[in-house]
């Protein structure tokens, strides 16, 4: 009787072992390339493991299906792999999620200081625009931030328009004839009249949580937010039409702030307190192909407490140079970028 017993239980406990093992099978979308970091050079080829009986398999990218053999198409960022797997059990979905890097090393840019101006000491410095010579300036923090008009040659702050304290004012930019000026955590955005700096409208953004560069390239506007997204604003409702990651050979970057686009390429601080630079980068793939070393300004101005981090860029046209500042910096420095 106790053998009948055992030799039971023994069949059931393999029964239940195959069934787990039934179970337990899991499907995974697997990539094989030639390096550890692939980029946009690099063949990226797909395949589902495990393989099993009378099994079938299909890929998609971007809702492309994909042809044989398996490739992901040359395009940089985050990106999302699915496939379609149907066996005699079913049909299953499967993500996965790559990171594909940008082809080459950034080129290392220096700088060449043209002039110094002073600059005031308590602006809080978020966005710089030059709308012919007059340079507009927009300062955070919240119950001080500030949209202005600055003569740049003095540092005299022409006109000040104090923002609601219930916003932190962010990055700005110059399009259709209107600034136009972020804020950090609201989700809100305002357009002004450039003239007298009336507030005609305000937007939302909804897509992306917060609000950091803002840029125009005369039809887009582009939009950081504080993450690797460079997001695409259409001009005229402000909606978030789409976005790319902004890579380099090895990393993606984070905490990109202030924007200037300039013939063709995004100039942009990135907010950090150990290093003073800006990185260059395409707006349509976001590869970065530059990072300017701007080490030796922050020593040129007023050593205080509240001396805070490299930010502000903005491009004279007329001049073709670039002016820069840092948060309560009490100088606003011309420069030329130059390749070492």
């Amino acid at each position: 009787m106790k053998l009948r017993v055992s030799t039971y239980l023994t069949l059931v406990l393999l029964v239940l072992l195959a069934c787990s093992s039934k179970q337990s099978l899991r499907y995974k979308i697997t990539t094989t390339s030639s390096t550890k970091n692939p980029t946009v050079a690099d063949t990226i080829f797909l395949s589902i493991k495990p393989t099993v009986e009378n099994q079938s398999y299909s890929f998609y990218f971007e809702d492309e299906a994909l042809q044989e053999p398996y490739i992901i198409p040359s395009k940089t960022g985050g990106q999302t792999v699915k496939a379609i797997v149907e066996t005699a059990d079913g049909t299953k979905e499967l993500t996965k999620n790559l990171r594909i890097f940008a082809p080459n090393k950034p080129k290392v840019c220096g700088y060449e200081l043209i002039k110094s101006y002073p600059h005031d000491i308590n602006a809080y410095t978020q966005g710089l625009e030059f709308v012919n010579d007059t340079l507009f300036e927009s300062t955070g923090q919240y119950g001080n931030s500030s949209l202005r008009k600055v003569n740049y040659n003095t540092g005299e702050v022409i006109q000040k328009l104090p923002i609601d304290k219930a916003y932190f004012a962010e990055g700005i930019t110059y399009s259709d004839g209107k600034i136009v000026q972020l804020t950090y955590k609201k989700k809100v955005g305002f357009v002004y009249n450039p003239d007298d700096l009336t507030l005609e409208k305000s937007f939302s953004y909804t897509k992306s949580p917060e609000g950091w560069g803002l840029c125009s390239d005369g039809t887009f506007l582009y939009k950081t937010d504080g993450s690797q997204k460079l997001w695409k604003l259409d001009p005229n409702t402000f909606e978030e039409l789409s976005s790319v990651d902004i890579v380099t050979h090895n990393t993606f970057l984070t905490k990109v702030n202030e924007l200037e686009y300039v013939n063709g390429k995004i100039y942009a601080n990135t907010y950090q307190f150990n290093k003073d630079v800006v990185v260059i980068f395409d707006a349509t793939t976001g590869i970065v192909s530059g990072v300017v070393d701007f080490s030796g300004l922050k020593k040129q101005v007023t050593q205080h407490n509240q001396l805070d981090v490299f930010n502000g860029i903005a491009y004279h046209p007329e001049r073709k140079t670039f002016f820069v500042t840092g948060k309560y910096w009490d100088k606003l420095f011309e420069v030329k970028i130059i390749e070492k």
